[in-house]
C-alpha cells in the first residue's frame, strides 16, 4: 500500500519538474500529518494514472529548504496541493481532506492544458 515515504521516493525533484515542460502537482505535507497519511493512497493512485504526463512533487514542510516555496504558495495548512501548468504558473490549489475524484478531475484538467480546474481555489489578483 502507498504511504508518504513511497510517494516521496517516487517524487520528481522540484528543479526537474519546473524544467521539463510538464504540468506539476506540488504536495506540501508532513510525516506527522494524519490527513496527509490518509490521502497518500489516493495521491499514489492518481500519480500512477497520470505520472507520465504530470509531475508529482512532494515537499515536506518540516524541511527548512522548502520555506521559500511555502511562502510563495501561501501554505498555511496541509496537505496543500498546488497545481502548476506546464510553464510553472499556479492554476489553483486545494488544502485539507479531498476525495479521489477531486484530485483526479484537477489532474486530468491540468494534463489537458485547461486553465480552469474543476475543484481548485484560485488566488486573488492581489495575492499573486
Amino acid at each position: 500500500t502507498a504511504n508518504l515515504a513511497k510517494l516521496e521516493r517516487a517524487s520528481t525533484p522540484l528543479d526537474d519538474a519546473l524544467r521539463n515542460g510538464r504540468p506539476t502537482v506540488l504536495e506540501f505535507y508532513a510525516d506527522w500529518c494524519e490527513v496527509c497519511k490518509e490521502s497518500a493512497p489516493t495521491v499514489y493512485a492518481v500519480e500512477t494514472a497520470h505520472g507520465k504526463a504530470v509531475n508529482f512533487v512532494m515537499l515536506n514542510i518540516d524541511n527548512a529548504k522548502w520555506s521559500d516555496e511555502m511562502d510563495a504558495y501561501g501554505v498555511d495548512g496541509i496537505p496543500h496541493l498546488e497545481f502548476l501548468d506546464a510553464a510553472g504558473e499556479s492554476e489553483g490549489f486545494i488544502v485539507g481532506k479531498f476525495p479521489r475524484e477531486v484530485l483526479e478531475s484537477n489532474v486530468a484538467a491540468l494534463e489537458a492544458g485547461e486553465r480552469e480546474l474543476p475543484y481548485a481555489k484560485r488566488y486573488g489578483a492581489a495575492s499573486k
